[in-house]
Protein backbone atom coordinates (compact mmCIF):
# COMPACT_ATOMS: atom_id res chain seq x y z
CA UNK A 1 0.00 0.00 0.00
CA UNK A 2 1.41 3.27 -0.78
CA UNK A 3 1.93 5.59 2.21
CA UNK A 4 -0.51 8.09 2.66
CA UNK A 5 -0.67 11.79 3.31
CA UNK A 6 0.10 13.84 6.80
CA UNK A 7 -2.80 13.47 9.21
CA UNK A 8 -1.98 15.09 12.74
CA UNK A 9 -3.14 11.90 14.22
CA UNK A 10 -4.45 8.77 13.63
CA UNK A 11 -7.34 7.02 15.79
CA UNK A 12 -6.92 3.12 15.95
CA UNK A 13 -10.11 1.45 17.14
CA UNK A 14 -10.16 -2.39 17.58
CA UNK A 15 -13.50 -3.65 17.08
CA UNK A 16 -15.34 -7.14 17.82
CA UNK A 17 -18.46 -8.05 16.36
CA UNK A 18 -19.58 -4.65 17.31
CA UNK A 19 -21.77 -3.37 13.87
CA UNK A 20 -24.25 -1.82 15.89
CA UNK A 21 -22.71 0.74 17.24
CA UNK A 22 -20.66 1.79 14.13
CA UNK A 23 -23.33 4.25 13.06
CA UNK A 24 -23.26 6.35 16.14
CA UNK A 25 -19.30 5.93 16.97
CA UNK A 26 -18.93 7.78 13.40
CA UNK A 27 -21.70 10.29 14.25
CA UNK A 28 -19.86 10.93 17.49
CA UNK A 29 -16.64 11.07 15.72
CA UNK A 30 -17.54 13.67 13.05
CA UNK A 31 -19.43 15.37 15.68
CA UNK A 32 -16.76 16.59 17.88
CA UNK A 33 -13.69 16.24 15.49
CA UNK A 34 -15.11 18.03 12.29
CA UNK A 35 -12.45 20.37 11.49
CA UNK A 36 -9.14 18.28 12.47
CA UNK A 37 -7.13 16.29 10.50
CA UNK A 38 -7.03 12.49 10.81
CA UNK A 39 -7.50 9.37 9.84
CA UNK A 40 -8.69 6.01 11.47
CA UNK A 41 -7.57 2.55 11.61
CA UNK A 42 -10.26 -0.11 12.52
CA UNK A 43 -8.39 -3.54 13.86
CA UNK A 44 -11.44 -6.35 12.99
CA UNK A 45 -11.21 -9.75 14.86
CA UNK A 46 -15.34 -10.16 14.17
CA UNK A 47 -16.20 -13.52 13.61
CA UNK A 48 -18.02 -12.53 10.25
CA UNK A 49 -18.26 -9.73 7.58
CA UNK A 50 -21.48 -7.43 9.74
CA UNK A 51 -18.98 -5.30 11.30
CA UNK A 52 -16.84 -4.34 8.44
CA UNK A 53 -19.74 -3.67 6.20
CA UNK A 54 -21.07 -1.35 8.51
CA UNK A 55 -17.78 0.66 8.62
CA UNK A 56 -18.01 0.93 4.61
CA UNK A 57 -21.19 1.94 5.13
CA UNK A 58 -20.76 4.80 7.41
CA UNK A 59 -16.82 5.84 6.93
CA UNK A 60 -16.36 7.49 3.95
CA UNK A 61 -12.38 8.21 3.62
CA UNK A 62 -9.76 8.33 5.40
CA UNK A 63 -10.44 4.99 7.08
CA UNK A 64 -8.66 1.53 7.21
CA UNK A 65 -10.30 -2.00 7.65
CA UNK A 66 -7.03 -3.91 9.01
CA UNK A 67 -9.01 -7.62 9.16
CA UNK A 68 -7.62 -10.78 11.38
CA UNK A 69 -9.02 -13.69 11.92
CA UNK A 70 -8.94 -14.45 15.84
CA UNK A 71 -8.70 -18.02 16.97
CA UNK A 72 -8.59 -17.24 20.63
CA UNK A 73 -11.64 -17.32 22.55
CA UNK A 74 -10.11 -14.83 25.13
CA UNK A 75 -9.44 -10.99 24.55
CA UNK A 76 -6.66 -10.25 22.30
CA UNK A 77 -7.05 -7.03 22.63
CA UNK A 78 -3.48 -5.65 22.89
CA UNK A 79 -2.09 -8.03 19.71
CA UNK A 80 -5.04 -6.46 17.76
CA UNK A 81 -3.86 -3.10 19.12
CA UNK A 82 -0.40 -3.20 18.48
CA UNK A 83 -0.96 -5.05 14.56
CA UNK A 84 -3.24 -1.52 14.43
CA UNK A 85 -0.33 0.93 15.34
CA UNK A 86 2.69 -1.67 13.21
CA UNK A 87 0.04 -1.07 10.22
CA UNK A 88 0.08 3.03 11.45
CA UNK A 89 3.52 3.31 11.87
CA UNK A 90 4.36 1.90 8.41
CA UNK A 91 1.38 3.20 6.10
CA UNK A 92 0.75 6.74 7.62
CA UNK A 93 2.55 9.72 8.27
CA UNK A 94 1.10 11.47 11.49
CA UNK A 95 2.04 13.17 14.55
CA UNK A 96 0.35 10.90 17.15
CA UNK A 97 -1.92 8.11 17.64
CA UNK A 98 -5.30 7.53 19.59
CA UNK A 99 -6.37 4.50 20.90
CA UNK A 100 -10.51 4.23 21.92
CA UNK A 101 -13.00 1.12 22.23
CA UNK A 102 -15.70 1.28 19.54
CA UNK A 103 -18.75 1.10 21.86
CA UNK A 104 -18.16 4.98 22.86
CA UNK A 105 -17.17 4.15 26.37
CA UNK A 106 -14.26 5.89 25.36
CA UNK A 107 -16.13 9.31 24.11
CA UNK A 108 -14.02 10.56 20.60
CA UNK A 109 -15.70 14.30 22.68
CA UNK A 110 -12.00 13.89 24.80
CA UNK A 111 -9.93 13.35 21.66
CA UNK A 112 -8.90 17.04 21.40
CA UNK A 113 -8.32 17.13 24.72
CA UNK A 114 -5.30 14.45 24.42
CA UNK A 115 -4.12 16.01 21.56
CA UNK A 116 -3.87 19.22 23.07
CA UNK A 117 -1.42 18.01 26.06
CA UNK A 118 0.86 15.99 24.21
CA UNK A 119 1.35 19.24 21.89
CA UNK A 120 1.68 21.49 25.13
CA UNK A 121 3.15 19.57 27.26
CA UNK A 122 5.89 17.78 25.00
CA UNK A 123 4.84 14.11 26.77
CA UNK A 124 5.09 11.17 24.67
CA UNK A 125 1.75 9.69 26.85
CA UNK A 126 -1.42 10.69 27.61
CA UNK A 127 -3.88 8.27 29.60
CA UNK A 128 -7.48 9.64 30.11
CA UNK A 129 -8.09 8.58 33.77
CA UNK A 130 -11.17 6.95 35.20
CA UNK A 131 -9.82 8.10 38.31
CA UNK A 132 -8.88 11.70 38.32
CA UNK A 133 -11.22 14.21 39.92
CA UNK A 134 -13.50 15.53 37.30
CA UNK A 135 -13.77 11.98 34.94
CA UNK A 136 -16.96 10.73 34.62
CA UNK A 137 -17.98 6.91 35.23
CA UNK A 138 -21.25 5.44 35.11
CA UNK A 139 -22.91 2.16 34.32
CA UNK A 140 -19.56 0.04 34.85
CA UNK A 141 -20.16 -3.63 36.74
CA UNK A 142 -19.17 -3.80 40.03
CA UNK A 143 -17.03 -6.48 39.53
CA UNK A 144 -14.95 -4.68 36.73
CA UNK A 145 -14.37 -1.59 39.00
CA UNK A 146 -13.03 -3.97 42.26
CA UNK A 147 -10.69 -5.58 40.06
CA UNK A 148 -9.49 -1.70 38.32
CA UNK A 149 -8.76 -0.36 41.33
CA UNK A 150 -7.25 -3.01 43.52
CA UNK A 151 -4.91 -3.76 39.67
CA UNK A 152 -4.05 -0.09 39.47
CA UNK A 153 -3.47 0.26 43.84
CA UNK A 154 -0.83 -2.36 43.01
CA UNK A 155 0.49 -0.77 40.47
CA UNK A 156 0.99 2.24 42.08
CA UNK A 157 2.32 0.74 45.21
CA UNK A 158 5.12 -1.05 42.99
CA UNK A 159 5.93 1.42 40.31
CA UNK A 160 4.74 5.69 39.82
CA UNK A 161 2.25 6.73 42.26
CA UNK A 162 1.73 9.70 40.33
CA UNK A 163 -0.35 7.27 37.75
CA UNK A 164 -4.01 6.99 38.57
CA UNK A 165 -5.19 4.61 35.88
CA UNK A 166 -3.52 1.29 34.90
CA UNK A 167 -5.97 -0.32 33.13
CA UNK A 168 -7.60 2.48 30.58
CA UNK A 169 -7.00 1.63 26.72
CA UNK A 170 -8.53 5.23 26.07
CA UNK A 171 -4.04 6.61 25.49
CA UNK A 172 -2.49 9.02 23.25
CA UNK A 173 0.63 8.34 21.68
CA UNK A 174 3.82 10.35 20.67
CA UNK A 175 4.05 8.30 17.34
CA UNK A 176 7.75 8.20 18.34
CA UNK A 177 6.97 6.55 21.60
CA UNK A 178 5.20 4.03 18.77
CA UNK A 179 8.17 3.34 16.94
CA UNK A 180 9.78 2.19 20.18
CA UNK A 181 7.73 -0.29 21.64
CA UNK A 182 6.25 -1.93 18.21
CA UNK A 183 9.28 -4.12 18.05
CA UNK A 184 9.01 -5.44 21.49
CA UNK A 185 8.58 -9.02 21.87
CA UNK A 186 4.76 -9.28 22.82
CA UNK A 187 4.28 -11.62 25.29
CA UNK A 188 0.79 -10.65 26.29
CA UNK A 189 -2.21 -10.57 23.87
CA UNK A 190 -4.84 -10.11 26.12
CA UNK A 191 -5.37 -6.56 27.79
CA UNK A 192 -2.83 -6.82 29.97
CA UNK A 193 -0.59 -6.20 26.92
CA UNK A 194 -1.65 -2.86 27.33
CA UNK A 195 -0.33 -2.94 30.89
CA UNK A 196 3.44 -4.22 30.22
CA UNK A 197 3.37 -2.01 27.68
CA UNK A 198 2.62 0.65 29.78
CA UNK A 199 5.13 -0.37 32.75
CA UNK A 200 7.82 -0.43 29.90
CA UNK A 201 7.16 3.35 28.91
CA UNK A 202 7.45 4.31 33.02
CA UNK A 203 11.08 2.14 33.46
CA UNK A 204 12.10 3.87 30.08
CA UNK A 205 11.32 7.31 32.03
CA UNK A 206 8.84 8.81 29.34
CA UNK A 207 7.21 11.50 30.50
CA UNK A 208 3.62 10.56 30.99
CA UNK A 209 0.20 12.63 31.55
CA UNK A 210 -3.49 12.27 32.06
CA UNK A 211 -6.32 13.58 31.29
CA UNK A 212 -9.84 13.64 33.02
CA UNK A 213 -12.39 11.73 30.62
CA UNK A 214 -15.88 10.33 30.59
CA UNK A 215 -16.05 6.48 30.64
CA UNK A 216 -19.70 4.76 30.05
CA UNK A 217 -19.89 1.20 29.83
CA UNK A 218 -22.50 0.92 27.22
CA UNK A 219 -21.64 -2.74 26.53
CA UNK A 220 -23.91 -4.77 28.20
CA UNK A 221 -21.77 -8.34 27.55
CA UNK A 222 -18.84 -7.20 29.07
CA UNK A 223 -19.51 -9.05 32.18
CA UNK A 224 -18.67 -12.37 30.54
CA UNK A 225 -15.46 -11.79 30.21
CA UNK A 226 -15.15 -12.46 34.10
CA UNK A 227 -14.65 -16.13 33.29
CA UNK A 228 -11.56 -15.00 31.61
CA UNK A 229 -10.76 -13.57 35.01
CA UNK A 230 -8.14 -16.50 36.00
CA UNK A 231 -6.18 -16.33 33.04
CA UNK A 232 -5.90 -12.27 33.20
CA UNK A 233 -5.15 -12.39 36.98
CA UNK A 234 -2.41 -14.73 36.33
CA UNK A 235 -0.51 -12.74 33.52
CA UNK A 236 -0.90 -9.87 35.44
CA UNK A 237 1.16 -10.95 38.23
CA UNK A 238 3.41 -12.58 35.48
CA UNK A 239 3.64 -9.28 34.30
CA UNK A 240 4.47 -7.14 37.31
CA UNK A 241 7.17 -9.66 38.04
CA UNK A 242 9.06 -9.43 35.20
CA UNK A 243 9.08 -5.53 34.67
CA UNK A 244 9.40 -5.46 38.10
CA UNK A 245 12.84 -8.14 38.71
CA UNK A 246 14.19 -9.00 35.19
Amino acid sequence: MERLNKFNFVILIPVFDCQQHIKELKNEIYKYLENESFFICFVDDSTNNDTCEAIKKYFKENFYILRRKKLEKYSTRFSASLDGFKWISKNIETNYIVEIDSDLAHHPKDIKKGINILNKEDCSLVIGSKYLQDSNVKYRPVQRRIISKVLTIICKIIFDSQISDYTNTFRFYNVKLVKDFINRKMIFKSPIGHLDNLLYMIKKKYKIREISTEYIEYNSTSTVKLKFMLRYLIEFFKCIFKQKFL
